[in-house]
Formats: structure tokens, C-alpha cells, sequence
């Protein structure tokens, strides 16, 4: 298990929480499913969000 505080993974949620915004800020459904760069960044953050939000919950 990660020795790391529950408070920073709560923090890597807000962070891809925003960086996912940032991505398709400005994106139609059909430029984001065109885009395989933007969707490969989205899906990356989900995970991250599902990892981080997992050991929240180990931790807290």
C-alpha cells in the first residue's frame, strides 16, 4: 500500500479532474472522438482518478 497521505491523492483527483476539463474545454462530441491523442489523455486521467480515489479509501 502507498505510504503517501490521503490528502495528496485527493489532490491528483482535482488535478486530472482539471486537466480532463482543460482537454475538451472547447471540444465538440465529434473533434473529441476524432482525436485519439485527447482521448488516450482523458482515459489516462480517469485511471488516475480511479487509483487515486481507491486508496482514499484504503486510507481515510
Amino acid at each position: 500500500m502507498s505510504k503517501r497521505e490521503w490528502k495528496l491523492f485527493i489532490e491528483d483527483i482535482l488535478e486530472s479532474i482539471r486537466l480532463i476539463k482543460n482537454y475538451v474545454e472547447n471540444m465538440g462530441f465529434d473533434d473529441f472522438k476524432n482525436d485519439r491523442k485527447t482521448i488516450d489523455a482523458v482515459v489516462r486521467n480517469f485511471e488516475i482518478i480511479g487509483e487515486a480515489s481507491r486508496f482514499t479509501l484504503l486510507l481515510h
